[in-house]
């Protein structure tokens, strides 16, 4: 039976994540990623390593550039890593739940969750770092178990020799190399130092070392990378979407974050379903999971703590991490309440409520997860994104609405004659977006370029440069516009969703100028 249904569950899985992938235009993130594959495929020795210089460990990129080789489409191929790494993220899961004493319908349970809590769903389908950050980290937790819930004592000396502890170092080490706010993980491996039943606080030192070790081992795989020059500008993105620690703590900042704490809850609630949050809760009050879901809700918390109290920018991804311990709460208590439900022992009473608020629950999560995939299925713009997300991926100029489209006109348009395109911005949405879809195919008659943003004129370097081309065009969003447009041609305009502003494409060869 747990055979069958997990293999359901890995199908319905493959279905409802690969069918209409590309759904949901490409966003900023995705194309800068995308870019920089393509650029170490180009010349690995000299890009290998450039997502440093924005603050990025280069991992993920490193996982985009064979499938850049695989499939025509190149976003395509980079969300396809996402995928794949969601079908390892299922087995992680129920890896991690069977280590916490989980019975077989908690790990299908969790296999579920992970397979259509929208979460989970939104971001493996999308080429970003996020997915691929947490699944790292539940492997490096699920190695940790291996160890941490057998029993130790000071008298046992071989931990060291302890083969799993040396994987969890590695998995965590990887998660670092993919995102530097796998940090932010560290204090979940001492929390489940706390996690065996009935241990002095002097015989929990032997979990507590087996903890720093999982998390030295990490840092020291992470260290490798101060081989590259660049790698001081690891941190340099920070101040651009935190506050100072003394800042806030020291010079009272925290007044002004906290206030956003409803905000990130609304997140878990939307994204999680509102039946996950509350059975996370609901697990503190079974004497049977009581110490199991603690541990695993203060987990949560201690990472998405950091976040919530120095945030400057924070958006829903940023918390991905977090639902590791949250999903998987869910899946033991709902599992508990099912269990519970069938108790011969029970009243009839309580096996009908136990079973009543099961099957709420269960159904509140899979309606709730239905109408947040079938219009990411079907209709990308009627997603029901948080008001964050809605900005990200539908309204801003960081959603990829037209670009395919402008990719196509400017191809055509080469067929004709040369072309050189201008675009709003220097990397991102555009003109990544734009290169990503060109790299590997005859752009002999192409030339594409970022000038930066707003638009108020075009730069002079630009325009001597693109005296050679036939026909040179100008993309960029309508709202950065700033150009009198009275004598220029619109040859396209691709408009995003809720009247927000729309992609534009302006002929400014030289004689129309």
């Amino acid at each position: 039976m747990f055979k069958r249904s997990l293999i359901a569950i890995v199908g319905l899985y493959l279905v409802i994540h690969l069918w209409n992938l590309l759904n949901l235009p490409v966003f900023a993130d995705e194309s800068i990623y995308i870019r920089w594959a393509q650029l170490i495929i180009d010349d690995w020795q000299r890009y290998l390593f450039f997502p440093l210089n924005d603050g990025k460990t280069p991992l993920f990129m490193w996982m985009l550039v064979p499938f850049q080789f695989v499939f025509s489409d190149q976003l395509y191929a980079a969300r396809l890593v996402s995928v794949l790494v969601g079908l390892g993220q299922i087995g992680a899961i129920i890896w991690t739940i069977r280590l916490l004493g989980g019975s077989k319908l908690a790990r299908i349970l969790g296999a579920l969750f992970v397979t259509i809590l929208p979460f989970w769903f939104f971001h493996h389908r999308m080429a970003m770092i996020d997915a691929t950050l947490t699944l790292f980290l539940t492997l490096s937790l699920a190695s940790f178990l291996e160890v941490s819930t057998r029993s130790f004592t000071l008298q046992n000396r071989k931990v060291l020799k302890e083969p799993w502890l040396l994987l969890a170092g590695l998995f965590f080490g990887l998660a670092l190399w993919t995102k530097v706010p796998a940090i932010l993980f560290a204090p979940t491996f001492v929390l489940f130092a706390f996690l065996p039943k009935n241990k002095s606080l002097v015989e929990r030192v032997p979990l507590f070392f087996q903890a720093g070790t999982v998390v030295a081992i990490g840092l020291v795989f992470f260290a490798l990378l101060k081989s590259q020059p660049v790698f001081s500008q690891l941190f340099s993105r920070g101040s651009d979407f935190l506050y100072p620690w003394r800042e806030v703590l020291l010079e009272g900042k925290w007044r002004e974050t906290i206030i956003s704490i409803p905000t990130y809850t609304w997140y878990f609630l939307q994204y999680l379903t509102p039946a996950v949050v509350v059975l996370s809760l609901i697990g503190l009050f079974l004497r049977k999971q009581r110490r199991t879901v603690a541990v695993l809700l203060l987990a949560a918390v201690s990472f998405i703590g950091p976040i919530a109290l120095l945030g400057k920018v924070v958006y829903p991804r940023y918390f991905v991490p977090a639902i590791i311990p949250l999903t998987i709460a869910a899946s033991l208590v709902l599992s508990e309440l099912f269990k519970r439900s069938r108790d011969a022992k029970s009243s009839l009473q309580k096996r009908v409520f136990f079973a009543i608020a099961a099957v709420l629950l269960l159904a509140n999560t899979v309606s709730a997860s239905v109408l947040f995939i079938i219009p990411s299925l079907t209709n990308s713009d009627t997603t029901p994104f948080v008001a964050a997300d809605v900005t990200q991926y539908l309204t801003e100029w960081s959603s990829g609405h037209g670009i395919k489209q402008t990719v196509e006109l400017i191809q055509k348009q080469s067929k004709h004659g040369t072309i050189a395109v201008a675009t709003e911005g220097f990397f991102g949405t555009l003109p990544d977006g734009i290169l990503l879809y060109l790299h590997r195919r005859d752009v002999s008659n192409i030339m594409v370029q970022g000038i930066g943003q707003p638009i108020r004129g075009i730069p002079d370097a630009f325009l001597e440069q693109a005296a050679a081309y036939q026909t040179v065009w100008l993309v960029v969003n309508s709202h950065r516009m700033f150009m009198d447009t009275t004598d220029l041609k619109l040859v396209a305009e691709f408009c995003r969703p809720y009247d927000a502003p729309c992609l534009q494409v302006w002929d400014i060869t030289p004689k129309q100028l």
